[in-house]
C-alpha cells in the first residue's frame, strides 16, 4: 500500500488537525462562564465554586448524575491482568458541566467516556436519526387522519443499552466513597464510539417486540397497523431522534406506555410537542376549520438577531433598519467588487450564512432563494457580501412572526392547467415502478405536488441558473430547495 507521506499530504493534514484540536481545547479551557454562571472543569473546582457561592448546586448536579449513571458499572475485585487476558481495556472518564437555559439555568453534570482515546470497534458505530422532512409529513398525516401527537424523552438513553465493547475503569472522585475502586463498564456510556448504535439497536428491538415494523422509506420511522371502533384502518407511527420520541396515534399515551415498559421517561412526561428538532410547534386551523400543526423558527431567529446585533455593537455598527426585502433591490452577488474581507470578517460572514441556512431548514422559506445565493462566496467573501448577509438578518428582525402550516386539506388542481403531450413513441412500455413489498394502504390518501422554477442563465457572470423546488403533501410543504 502506498504511503500518504510519500505524496507530501500527510504532514500537512496532521498539522492542520493538530491546530484544530488545539484551538478546540483552548476554547474549552478558556471558557469560564455561561449565562453569567461560572462553570467548573473538575469535581474539585465544582466544590470550590459551591463553597464560594454558599450553595451546593454543582455538587447536587454531580450527585444526581452519579445516581443515574451508577447502573453502568459493576464492581470488580479480581486481578486486572485477568481482565486484560479476557480482552478488556482501561477506559478514562471525566465529568463535563453545563448550564441549561431552558430549564431555569439548571446546573448539569454529565459523566462521559474518553472514547476519543479508544480505537474504533469492529462493531457498527453509525446511528441514524429521523429526517425533518419525515417529521413534517408525519404531522400532516396526523392531522389528515385525526390522530393525536405526543412526545417524550428517554431518560439516560444510552445507559439503557448494554455496552458492546469490553472496558474497565478506575473510579475517580465523582464516585464519592467508591473512589479508587475498579469497575467493569456494562452499559453504553456517553461518548463511546459504539454507544449511539448500541442504544438505537436496543430501542429498535423493543419497538419490534411491541408490534412495530420499520418504515421502508426511513429507518427511524416505525409503523404499526391500528383500527378504530368504526373500522377505519390507519397506521400508528413512532419517530425516533436518538432519545426524543414522537408518537402518532388515536391513543398515543397507550402507545408510549408500551415504550415505557422498557425505558424510563424523563419526569414520566408524555405531552404534546412544543418544540422538535429545533423548531417550535403549535396548532392552528386551516381555511376549512380543520386543526393542523404548524412550525415556527421565531425563537431561533430572535436569538440569532440578538447575537448578530451584539457582535456588531462591539464594532460600533448596527443592523440596517429598512429591509422590506431579504436582499437590496437589484443586488447581484457575483458582480460585487468591494474589498475582500479580512480573516475575522470572513469568519463572521460564514457564521451568519450558516445560521440563515438553519433558519430556512426550520421554517423560514421566505429567505430561501436569497440565502442560497450567498454560500457561493463563502471562500472569498467581500464587504458587500457581508452587508447583504446582514441585510437578510435585518429582514428577519423586521419580519418576526411567521409560521409554516402543514395544511392537510387537498389542493384544487385543474387538469386544464396542464398541456398534454403524446410521449407514447418514446415511452411505449413505461410503467410506474411500484415496490413489491409496499405496506398496505391505510388512512386517507394524499396528493403530492411539486413546484419547480428557474431563472435561466440568471447569473450574469457565468450564465448559470438558480433552480427552486417546493414539494407538498396535500397543502403542506415538506421539502424546499434552491441551488
Amino acid at each position: 500500500m502506498t504511503s500518504l507521506r510519500s505524496h507530501g499530504g500527510s504532514p500537512y493534514v496532521m498539522k492542520k488537525r493538530n491546530r484544530i484540536i488545539s484551538r478546540t481545547k483552548s476554547k474549552y479551557w478558556t471558557r469560564t462562564h455561561k449565562f453569567g454562571i461560572r462553570i467548573p472543569k473538575s469535581v474539585q473546582e465544582a466544590k470550590e465554586i459551591d463553597a464560594a457561592n454558599r450553595n451546593t448546586l454543582w455538587w447536587n448536579a454531580i450527585c444526581k448524575e452519579m445516581r443515574n449513571v451508577r447502573v453502568a458499572f459493576e464492581e470488580y475485585d479480581g486481578d486486572i491482568g485477568e481482565l486484560t487476558k479476557k480482552g478488556y481495556k482501561e477506559l478514562g472518564m471525566h465529568l463535563v458541566f453545563d448550564v441549561k437555559m431552558g430549564e431555569n439555568f439548571r446546573c448539569k453534570a454529565r459523566l462521559v467516556a474518553e472514547g476519543h482515546k479508544t480505537s474504533t470497534p469492529s462493531s457498527i458505530t453509525y446511528s441514524s436519526v429521523v429526517s425533518r422532512d419525515s417529521v413534517r409529513i408525519a404531522l400532516t398525516i396526523a392531522a389528515l387522519n385525526g390522530c393525536k401527537v405526543l412526545t417524550c424523552n428517554i431518560m439516560n438513553a444510552y445507559l439503557t443499552a448494554p455496552c458492546p465493547e469490553k472496558f474497565w475503569c478506575k473510579a475517580g472522585p465523582e464516585f464519592g466513597s467508591e473512589a479508587g475502586k475498579i469497575f467493569i463498564i456494562t452499559k453504553a456510556l456517553y461518548r463511546l464510539k459504539s454507544s449511539g448504535a448500541a442504544f438505537r439497536s436496543f430501542l429498535a428491538d423493543h419497538l419490534h417486540d411491541i408490534g412495530f415494523r420499520v418504515s421502508l422509506a426511513n429507518p427511524d420511522i416505525w409503523m404499526r397497523p391500528a383500527v378504530r371502533e368504526n373500522g377505519f384502518k390507519y397506521w400508528e407511527y413512532v419517530l425516533c431522534y436518538v432519545d426524543d420520541i414522537l408518537a402518532i396515534s388515536d391513543n398515543p399515551h397507550k402507545l408510549l406506555s408500551g415504550v415505557q415498559l422498557k425505558f424510563k421517561l424523563t419526569d414520566d412526561k408524555m405531552e404534546e410537542p412544543e418544540t422538535y428538532l429545533g423548531a417550535d410547534l403549535s396548532k392552528m386551523n386551516n381555511k376549512d376549520g380543520d386543526e393542523c400543526w404548524a412550525m415556527s423558527s421565531d425563537k431561533y431567529c430572535a436569538a440569532m438577531v440578538k447575537n448578530v446585533e451584539e457582535t456588531l455593537a462591539k464594532r460600533g455598527l448596527r443592523l440596517p433598519s429598512k429591509c422590506p426585502l431579504p436582499l437590496s433591490a437589484g443586488y447581484k452577488p457575483e458582480l460585487d467588487s468591494t474589498a475582500e474581507l479580512k480573516a475575522d470578517g470572513v469568519q463572521f460572514y460564514q457564521e451568519i450564512v450558516g445560521q440563515l441556512r438553519w433558519a430556512i431548514e426550520i421554517g423560514r422559506v421566505d429567505i430561501l432563494l436569497e440565502t442560497s445565493l450567498m454560500p457561493s462566496h463563502l471562500a472569498l467573501p467581500r464587504e458587500g457580501h457581508l452587508e447583504q448577509a446582514l441585510h437578510i438578518v435585518g429582514y428577519l428582525k423586521s419580519h418576526k412572526k411567521m409560521r409554516l402550516l402543514f395544511d392537510s386539506a387537498y389542493p384544487k388542481i385543474m387538469d386544464t392547467w396542464f398541456q398534454e403531450y403524446d410521449w407514447f413513441d418514446f415511452y411505449c412500455d413505461a410503467k410506474e415502478a411500484i415496490p413489491p413489498n409496499m405496506p398496505e394502504a391505510r388512512g386517507r390518501d394524499v396528493n403530492i405536488t411539486c413546484f419547480v422554477d428557474a431563472n435561466h442563465a440568471g447569473n450574469v457572470k457565468d450564465r448559470r441558473s438558480q433552480t427552486g423546488i417546493l414539494i407538498f403533501v396535500n397543502k403542506a410543504p415538506f421539502h424546499w430547495y434552491s441551488k
